[in-house]
């Protein structure tokens, strides 16, 4: 078994994560635009095209179409244009792609939408999520660095690395203050750069950004 064959079998035994998202096929360069850019733009990853989010190898139909798809994604559909290298891995009679991308020396990288729009997307957990911009390394002045060493702030980060977002409610009964005084504090964190405001439900959701 090769190296590249177990690295493979390993990603997809372990599942999704910041670093690994699954396909079934790629439907539209666009949403695979925004899956490349947010790698870029947190810590690398792979994609591994023709595996179901179940873990269930389907393999591609067209190694060929999918790579058409994948390259048009990343020199067009990304600005700056991003450097992937893949390879076509065959498990049992079915082959799937394996596509990975570096974390990027300069970020940020934007993803365009069927507009025209230019969108920066990270990885938070197993999810692409965009966001207004990016924190990079060097730009936390003193104000934040004061917020991150607050006892709850520390609390509210270990709880984010182990579980994909929180609310102000939630919040507020794990370190007893009220919802209002929990709602500051998180928008502060948002404000910062530290956490994702994610809005596209109630109630409102933050989440650990994490890009470096």
């Amino acid at each position: 078994m090769t190296s590249s064959l177990t690295n493979t079998l390993d990603l997809i035994l372990k599942g999704e994560g910041l670093t690994v998202e699954f396909k079934r096929t790629i439907d539209s360069p666009y949403k695979i635009a925004r899956t490349l850019s947010s790698f870029a733009n947190t810590s690398g990853g792979v994609l591994l095209v023709g595996v179901a989010d179940n873990r269930d190898v389907i393999g591609v139909l067209s190694e060929l179409r999918e790579m058409q798809k994948i390259e048009k994604a990343s020199s067009f559909l990304v600005e700056k244009p991003l450097l992937i290298r893949y390879q076509a891995i065959l498990l049992g009679s079915k082959k799937i792609l394996h596509i990975e991308v570096d974390e990027s020396e300069d970020k940020p990288h934007y993803a365009l939408n069927e507009k025209g729009e230019r969108i920066i997307y990270v990885r938070t957990k197993d999810k692409t999520i965009p966001t207004n911009r990016l924190m990079l390394a060097g730009e936390r002045d003193a104000e934040t660095e004061k917020l991150l060493a607050l006892k709850p702030v520390k609390i509210l980060i270990q709880y984010l690395k182990q579980h994909d977002m929180i609310t102000a409610k939630v919040l507020s009964h794990m370190i007893n203050i009220s919802e209002k005084r929990a709602t500051r504090l998180l928008n502060d964190l948002s404000d910062k750069q530290v956490l994702l405001k994610i809005e596209r439900g109630k109630p409102i959701a933050y989440s650990l950004k994490l890009v470096q």
